[in-house]
């Protein structure tokens, strides 16, 4: 329910502009820039490039360059680079300091999995296996039903949660976690090495907070599907300064960064964060509750426990932070059919997740009133952070799709407590 996007140089324009299959890549510009191959091993070749820009691993903002050819050569790349980021290459920015060194502590990575995806999940499993981090472990949650075979996964301790949905398995996760600090992710993306680094030392120089989440950036764009998905409207605000939220009254949140501030509304949820790069402490989560088992993947309603979770911490006075050098690279859906099944699941679960907190508080109905028709309008606002991305072509059965799960989410998350209730506590 973003009313807000942070873009960086030409992004919004130019993501609506791409075709794919589109080059995803990450150059650091601390070191020299060098010719890029963006040759394919399969037809049709790639038609541009989604570059990622760091400095010392650091995100500084993405381009996007279109090809004619297969290659971009380190003097065309690097006039882009400047061009589309500009004062975002000049040095290194005020908001990203050079922190004296921490001491971390003990931090737990849990990883839900209904293993609909082994190979994705292995390969995430071992990129997490190599994290830059003193003292974690990493504990996959085997999401399917009780007469499933055992699992074993190298690089991680499994334990079992034959309780259907996301949120059940996170909520076995923190009850297996041994860490001061519980990190989540999901058994499709790739975690850059330094990400629970980059999360524990957010912690460590805020020990107010309470949550961190982190940048969500795609693995690759090879597909229709996947470059859709990025002009969708329904992931992350992609903001690359550190981020700070704290409650300013009862429906209110007050957004920091780098000696600014604004306040907005708790319901505009789209630079929080997402489930899929978050982390907690431990003692907060636990105190909480964990996560509601009726929303999320594997439920009815689908999705939202994150953002649920997000705005309840933030309603009880604790602190939320966002932290882009925690970087994550997620998987799109790679179909048609199957985007247009999570946009309709993410259209279930935003409502299902108003839905959800307002039944457990139901002084947020107040604030969802002043906002929701604000939002609605927004849906149809050719500039609102939700359709700038979007190319002219965006099919209207993905717009179609989305609304119909908006509508449908307030009952789906009634069925989905339903559903919840026929288990034992």
């Amino acid at each position: 329910m973003s009313q807000h996007a942070t873009v960086i140089g030409r992004e919004a324009a130019a993501s609506a502009e791409l075709r794919s299959p589109v080059l995803v890549a990450v150059v650091d510009v601390a070191e020299p820039i060098g010719d890029l191959d963006c040759s394919r091993p399969l037809a049709p070749p790639y038609t541009g490039a989604w570059i990622l820009a760091c400095r010392s691993g650091r995100p500084l903002g993405t381009i996007e360059i279109p090809l004619h050819g297969t290659m971009i050569a380190a003097a065309d790349l690097d006039r882009e680079l400047h061009a589309q980021l500009g004062a975002a290459l000049a040095g290194p920015p005020a908001s990203q300091p050079v922190h004296p060194p921490v001491t971390l502590g003990r931090a737990s990575v849990v990883v839900p999995s209904n293993f609909a995806r082994p190979a994705q999940l292995r390969r995430s499993v071992q990129r997490l296996a190599e994290l830059d981090h003193p003292d974690f472990e990493v504990i996959v949650v085997d999401n399917r039903p009780a007469d499933a075979p055992a699992a074993d996964i190298p690089g991680a301790r499994v334990v079992r949660e034959p309780r259907p949905g996301i949120s059940a398995a996170r909520n076995r996760g923190i009850a297996a976690a041994t860490g001061e600090i519980i990190a989540f992710t999901d058994d499709d993306v790739v975690a850059d090495r330094r990400w629970l680094r980059a999360l524990g030392e957010r912690f460590a120089r805020q020990p107010d907070l309470a949550a961190v989440t982190g940048l969500v950036v795609p693995l690759e764009l090879e597909t229709p599907a996947q470059v859709l998905f990025e002009q969708s409207g329904s992931g992350l605000d992609r903001g690359f300064v550190p981020l700070t939220f704290e409650r300013a009254g009862a429906f209110r949140v007050r957004r920091r960064a780098a000696g600014t501030e604004r306040v907005g509304s708790l319901y505009e949820t789209g630079e929080f964060g997402l489930g899929s790069n978050m982390a907690f402490r431990t003692s907060v989560l636990r105190a909480a509750g964990g996560f509601d088992r009726a929303l999320g993947t594997g439920t009815p309603a689908q999705a939202g426990e994150d953002l649920a979770m997000f705005i309840e911490l933030l309603a009880a006075g604790h602190r939320l932070g966002y932290e882009p050098d925690a970087i994550i690279q997620h998987s799109h859906r790679a179909t048609m059919a199957e985007l247009e099944r999570q946009i309709y699941g993410y259209g279930i679960g935003l409502t299902a997740m108003l839905t959800a907190i307002t039944l457990r508080h139901p002084r947020h109905a107040l604030g969802l009133a002043a906002i929701v028709p604000k939002w609605m309008r927004s849906l149809r606002d050719p500039a609102s952070a939700k359709q700038i991305h979007r190319a002219e072509d965006y099919p209207p059965a993905l717009a179609q799709a989305e609304l119909r799960g908006l509508l449908a989410g307030p009952f789906a998350y009634l069925r989905s407590r339903r559903s919840q209730r026929r288990w034992a506590p």
